[in-house]
């Protein structure tokens, strides 16, 4: 099962931001947007399609995963909104300069920590479960599985400046706003932030990132 959670997260993540791309761009169109279960089956096929042809480009490595999807996904994200959810208190007091470094740090570990899984998806098997309004935003879900073990992902997309972003991907009931809040809160009991963000830079260095 911890294998198809993980590569669940890692596909929820990559479909939730493409679906968000899908509804940003239909949003300026003078058209109705397509049904989000429609989207979200077409990326799914697209999505696995990219891994059968790039997978073994990618596969472990998250710097290619990063080259190849930032400039397309991270505009898409919406990566203040996520900060501010996992570091709380600390991403009140910084300023903008600490803010942007460490969404920079964390983007690339976030992707660092996804193409470890991009390698397991040979055999997983994908259904869309639909998706509806909800808090103000729109949530939406998949079961992702692999014989007997099958995992249940939901997205959490919000509406902002007319765009749809990602703002929370859950698997099996935990979401990844509370796994990251739980470790930068265990990490920022006895370092300041712009420690943390220096230790994270570091590791993202040290596989290739500049």
């Amino acid at each position: 099962m911890d294998k198809v959670n993980r590569w669940g997260r890692s596909l929820a993540l990559m479909l939730a931001l493409a679906l968000a791309l899908a509804l940003a761009l239909g949003a300026g169109q003078a058209v109705a947007k397509p049904d989000p279960r429609q989207v979200v089956e077409e990326v799914t096929d697209e999505v696995l399609r990219v891994l059968e042809e790039h997978g073994e480009e990618i596969a472990g490595d998250p710097v290619a995963l990063y080259d190849k999807l930032a400039p397309v996904v991270e505009p898409h994200i919406d990566y203040d909104r996520i900060g501010a959810r996992i570091l709380g208190p600390h991403w009140r007091d910084a300023d903008e300069q600490t803010r942007e470094r460490f969404v920079t740090e964390f983007q690339r570990s976030l992707l660092r920590t996804y193409a470890s899984s991009m390698e397991d998806y040979q055999g997983v098997d994908v259904r869309i479960l639909g998706s509806r309004q909800r808090d103000g935003g729109v949530q939406g879900g998949m079961e992702v599985g692999s014989g007997d073990s099958r995992a249940r992902i939901l997205y959490r997309l919000e509406e902002r400046e007319d765009a749809w972003k990602l703002v929370d991907v859950t698997a099996e009931g935990v979401s990844m706003i509370h796994n990251y809040r739980e470790d930068f809160r265990s990490r920022l009991r006895d370092r300041d932030l712009e420690t943390v963000i220096e230790e994270m830079a570091q590791r993202n260095r040290e596989i290739g990132f500049e």
